[in-house]
């Protein structure tokens, strides 16, 4: 798997459109770097996935829109949102957040680390080198973060594909349905009416069936995907012209 993508508040919206599935790391420190173990798990796995990293600095100098989209997507999937933003791994699908974690060990993963230390002792008692206990250590720490994250991650986008698939055969619409729709479109909730029109106008273009080269798999993918982007249109405009009945009016101008 190459080495995360850099990247800035710029292009961080381009970045998480792009692909049908991406990660991007928000570091705090030039040491903390993306897990590897993670990084291999998430290519065997997903191999188009597009993976990030940013600058915690870099992050919170982007712009309020950024900001705004993150601490959105935190709270859409349940994540600690009361401090805004925060450092760790987030995952996207179609540019909507699926899941984020912190990419820490947690309580339930001391026993490993333990056995790792020890292990790390044994070998540093061999060849007088300390430094062995900190690298088994290090090393031990990244492979059950990276074994939580890639279950998770994995949870949340068969999640997503189920919530997905009941939202298109259901005719009630659910609660978190305009967080989707902007989320689908790659707009904030701010935008106004023509940047949501031009979004749905170049989301289409990017997906439409035609383009898929006769691969009957990847034309029944662009087809799923151009009914979302048009029901996600018609969610926003129906949101914001409830008495209008329609898209039309809304886009006519």
């Amino acid at each position: 798997m190459p080495d995360p993508t850099p990247l800035d508040g710029a292009h961080l919206f381009e970045f998480v459109r792009e692909s049908e599935l991406a990660v991007m790391f928000v570091s705090v420190h030039r040491l903390h770097t993306f897990n590897g173990a993670l990084s291999q798990r998430l290519g065997s796995e997903h191999k188009a996935i597009a993976i990030g990293s940013i600058d915690f600095d870099a992050l919170l100098v982007s712009g309020p829109s950024v900001l705004r989209f993150l601490h959105q997507g935190l709270r859409h999937c349940d994540a600690p949102a009361m401090f805004g933003v925060l450092p760790g791994y987030y995952l996207f699908r179609n540019g909507e957040m699926l899941a984020w974690d912190a990419g820490v060990p947690v309580f339930a993963d001391f026993a490993a680390l333990g056995r790792s230390a020890l292990l790390g002792a044994v070998f540093s008692g061999v060849s007088h080198d300390l430094t062995l206990i900190a690298h088994a250590l290090h090393v031990a720490a990244d492979q059950v973060a990276a074994d939580r994250m890639a279950w998770l991650f994995r949870e949340a986008i068969a999640a997503g594909r189920t919530e997905r698939q009941a939202a298109r055969e259901t005719t009630s619409a659910p609660a978190d349905e305009l967080y989707w729709a902007y989320q689908v479109l790659g707009v904030l909730p701010t935008a106004t009416d023509r940047e949501i029109h031009e979004a749905w106008r170049r989301r289409r273009a990017e997906t439409h069936p035609d383009h898929a080269g006769g691969n009957p798999e990847e034309f029944e993918r662009r087809s799923r995907l151009s009914r979302d982007i048009n029901h996600a249109r018609d969610v926003i405009v129906n949101h914001r012209y409830p008495r209008t009945r329609g898209a039309a009016y809304a886009w006519a101008s």
